[in-house]
């Protein structure tokens, strides 16, 4: 069995992959170390923007769910 910790590290490492290895491997050549941080903060902002739409999708669901 995996410890939950490792378990965790493994999905993340997973979603690092899906969602930034290509362009982080596509650009990573061209770019100066001023783009790599502006990069890093727009990964930040995308990664706000999946969670306030998660908490969105729950909260929906939620409210579905209490009117049934």
């Amino acid at each position: 069995m995996i410890p939950v910790d490792r378990g965790r590290e493994n999905i993340r490492d997973v979603f690092e992959e899906f969602f930034f290895g290509p362009l982080g491997r596509f650009l990573d050549p061209f770019l100066s170390e001023e783009a790599r941080q502006h990069l890093s903060r727009a990964r930040l902002e995308l990664l706000r923007a999946a969670r306030a739409f998660i908490d969105a999708e729950i909260e929906r669901l939620e409210k579905g769910k209490r009117q049934e």
